[in-house]
């Protein structure tokens, strides 16, 4: 899971006597056994009595005061979050907004919130009309909140949308569903969204609609973009509105949009919500920001539930795969329902073609439940990261790993092999690679998968999933179509080549593809990291190097292990593996191709680690520079064979050529 945002300066966390006596007390307050814990979805908040030095130190008064110990949790992100620091913008908005809770300290790690006395609205009224009282005060919050001066609110992104540009703002929140929400999940979540009917190109096809192409131009203000019943707080009836920490600044239509939709208005209470906003906008003198609202408004509307589905399918089914024990029939069902009630609402403007009965959406959950990308999946990240005894595995480590790296004054490299084993390059042989890093950032390197960042099939596992794909072929009638060796290989890519050189394109290819992808996913489970590729990725990454994976293995396997990894964000999504087409596999520079394509890198440009003879021959294709990884002289031989000139026995030779700690 993500960490929560980076702070920013402005939070540091201050220093001095004054602020440690502050920090223990408050972490003090944070144990108080009396405290009462409301958890959000982003944050879990312990509300605890303000003690009388505390309160001294923070210059407020106790008086049976409360404070609210606020601390993010790491999520899946499904939402933008334009400003990392809620701190920050609280500042601003408590300014202008006296009810909304202002941050005591910043601690870094969680902050210390003064607390709103009195009950959420989701307890007073959890469904249901909620009265035209509580509907004029919404009303005039967004008016409210529209009237904080944008000068006064943190910087914005780079390349945010101007004022006015209505439409390049709703198309930035779309391409931000597909390209941070949709498209990096899609890789666990593929087989679900198949199954209950959500195409792949469902949210940029709903971006091509022509009322998206028309919105008219609106005056941007704050929006807090998440005023649904939980976040609203009633006191003597009086509201404040908490949790601002998915704040933005954009086109009003979009945060009563997701007001609207959050909140489950009848009609007859949507109705008038639309039209108490229009009226307090216009009063506040804010009318410019109404134009267009009959036409535009049922576009964020749609959006709204468009971009829904997929966080609510992926919550469904997480809530599945990580609960406690194991999922029983009124799990499954209650999960249906859920998704179930997503597709109906997002049916029109997603144009699905049909929306599943909730036997079928039952039935596709517990497909995924059971597959390598859920409950496995979920037991395997509840164990915790990848450990430091699993990454050092002798199996993965050669014991002539150890280097010491120079640089000469004349620019060369000089190796000392510590201990004897495999094959040790020499400066010569190193210095076309140094050369290309040195290059850095105008570089881009390739990895490959099984071997340069983990061992997929140690101790020739991969034999078990070859006898699978055996199985199915025999099973179709096929197995004439293996030669011998293909009958005996351990290599599962060597039956599906040859399965789709005799028979392309067929049902029984497509097969094949769907077992090796479920194989290697089970295997990316389990895999353990190559030593030294997390410090290398990270080195290259510190460095402004462009990096990718580059593979024969399906791009779910390699985004699963980059996942335990963490080294998800690293190569964000530039993973190239295996397509629909076999006849694209290695040798054929295909993936390398693909990767340099998206890089924006010349083949001169960018160097492959690689460590099998097919890999040599697609970067010799691609014509990139090569370098072999071989943890054994018979590796090392193999891909000397296929012409390899430099082969290094661990990834240590390049941290050292980074100037990194190779340990």
């Amino acid at each position: 899971m993500p960490s929560p945002p980076p702070r920013t300066p402005h939070e540091a966390p201050k220093s001095g006597r004054r602020e440690s006596w502050i920090r223990r007390l408050a972490d003090a307050h944070r144990e108080h056994p009396d405290r009462h814990v409301v958890a959000g979805h982003h944050n879990i908040n312990y509300v605890v009595p303000l003690g009388w030095c505390l309160a001294l130190l923070l210059r407020t008064m106790p008086f049976r005061a409360r404070v609210k110990c606020r601390m993010p949790r790491d999520v899946v992100e499904v939402v933008p979050r334009i400003w990392p620091s809620e701190t920050e913008l609280l500042a601003v908005v408590s300014r202008h907004l006296e009810e909304v809770p202002r941050c005591l300290r910043d601690f870094g790690d969680w902050a210390l919130h003064s607390y709103r006395a009195g009950r959420a609205l989701s307890e007073e009224k959890p469904t249901g009309p909620v009265g035209p009282g509580m509907l004029r005060s919404f009303a005039e919050f967004f008016a409210r909140a529209a009237s904080v001066p944008a000068r006064e609110l943190p910087p914005r992104p780079t390349g945010w949308p101007e004022s006015g540009q209505s439409r390049e703002f709703l198309h930035w929140l779309i391409d931000y569903t597909d390209g941070r929400v949709h498209g990096p999940n899609r890789w666990r979540f593929e087989d679900l969204f198949t199954a209950v009917g959500v195409r792949r190109d469902a949210i940029t096809a709903f971006r091509d609609d022509p009322r998206c192409q028309s919105l008219a131009s609106r005056p941007f203000c704050l929006l807090h973009t998440d005023v649904h019943r939980a976040n609203v707080v009633v006191d003597r009836k009086q509201i404040a509105v908490i949790d601002w920490e998915l704040a933005m600044y954009g086109d009003p239509l979009h945060d009563l949009a997701t007001h609207l939709v959050r909140m489950e208005y009848d009609k007859d209470e949507h109705l008038l919500m639309r039209e108490l906003w229009t009226a307090a906008m216009e009063r506040a003198g804010h009318g410019a920001m109404t134009r267009g609202m009959e036409e535009d408004l049922p576009v964020y509307l749609d959006f709204e539930y468009a971009q829904s589905v997929f966080p609510d399918i992926m919550r469904a089914a997480l809530d599945l795969a990580e609960a406690p024990e194991e999922a029983g029939a009124p799990a499954f069902a209650g999960a249906a329902a859920r998704v179930c009630r997503a597709l109906r609402r997002a049916a029109e403007p997603l144009r699905l073609a049909e929306v599943p009965e909730e036997g079928r959406a039952e039935r596709a959950l517990r497909d995924w439940y059971a597959g390598p990308f859920g409950r496995a999946l979920s037991l395997e990240e509840r164990r915790g990261p990848l450990s430091a005894t699993r990454r050092a595995a002798p199996a993965t480590r050669p014991a002539a790993a150890a280097l010491v790296v120079d640089e000469a004054r004349d620019g060369t490299y000089t190796l000392e092999a510590r201990e004897p084993g495999a094959h040790e390059p020499g400066a010569r042989e190193l210095q076309p690679v140094a050369d290309l890093l040195d290059a850095a950032p105008d570089c881009c390197v390739l990895f490959g998968f099984d071997g340069p960042l983990c061992r997929l099939y140690p101790d020739g596992s991969s034999r078990r999933v070859a006898d699978e794909l055996r199985k199915h072929v025999r099973a179709s009638g096929y197995e004439d179509l293996l030669t011998p060796r293909e009958e005996r290989t351990a290599d599962p890519h060597d039956v599906l080549r040859a399965l789709d050189r005799a028979r392309p394109g067929s049902e029984v290819v497509t097969r094949l593809q769907e077992l090796l992808t479920v194989g290697e996913a089970r295997a990316a489970l389990t895999a353990s990291r190559t030593p030294g590729a997390a410090e290398l990725v990270r080195e290259l990454r510190r460095r402004q190097v462009r990096i990718a994976v580059v593979t024969d293995n399906s791009p779910r396997a390699v985004a699963a292990h980059l996942h335990r990894s963490g080294l998800s964000a690293a190569f964000g999504p530039h993973i190239y593996g295996r397509t629909d087409s076999p006849s694209l596999l290695e040798p054929h520079p295909d993936s390398l191709e693909r990767a340099l394509n998206a890089l924006g890198a010349e083949p001169a440009d960018a160097l492959m680690i690689g460590n099998t003879a097919t890999e040599v021959l697609a970067a010799r294709n691609a014509k990139v520079l090569f370098v072999g990884h071989a943890h054994d002289e018979a590796g090392e031989r193999a891909l000397r064979d296929a012409g390899a000139e430099v082969v290094v026995p661990s990834l240590d030779p390049l941290l050292g050529l980074l100037g990194a700690d190779p340990s």
